[in-house]
């Protein structure tokens, strides 16, 4: 289906396309290839730039909402920004990433997939979750076996 067909079938994604392409990819770099978009930029602000941008990113998230898209979906475009945000707030680290992951982008590609094929599997964002909740979990065994250690050295 060409974009215009898909435009038409689907109304309301445009806006959602056009907004990720302004956050993630608007701003060709010379010489390199790459695009970046105004998330990028907007980052730079310390505090302010991230939240203005992280909040502009729910947007999508939103249209998302308003398309009827499963909540595991939903949950999925969450953690796409709820992850830009987070590393994103991270000086230099948080900005070289906003250049690599591109979470506007990745929602866009969510909302296109599921409002095209509104039967389509969900069980990469299912596996997603449970690959996440894995490495917490074993994130939170870490501390844990680091605070036993450090008190039997005291205690020992």
């Amino acid at each position: 289906m060409n974009r215009i067909a898909t435009r038409e079938a689907n109304p309301g994604i445009a806006d959602a396309e056009l907004l990720a392409w302004l956050l993630d990819n608007s701003i060709p770099i010379p010489g390199t290839g790459r695009r970046i978009g105004l998330d990028a930029v907007i980052g730079f602000v310390p505090g302010l730039g991230d939240v203005l941008s992280g909040g502009i990113g729910l947007l999508v998230v939103l249209r998302g909402v308003q398309r009827g898209l499963p909540t595991i979906v939903v949950a999925r475009m969450l953690a796409n920004v709820g992850l830009d945000f987070v590393v994103g707030s991270i000086p230099v680290i948080g900005d070289a990433f906003d250049l690599w992951y591109k979470s506007n982008s990745r929602n866009v590609a969510l909302l296109r997939r599921y409002s095209e094929r509104p039967g389509a599997s969900t069980a990469a964002q299912w596996a997603f979750f449970a690959g996440l909740l894995a490495a917490i979990g074993l994130v939170a065994l870490g501390f844990v076996w680091l605070i036993w250690s450090l008190i039997g050295a005291l205690v020992g």
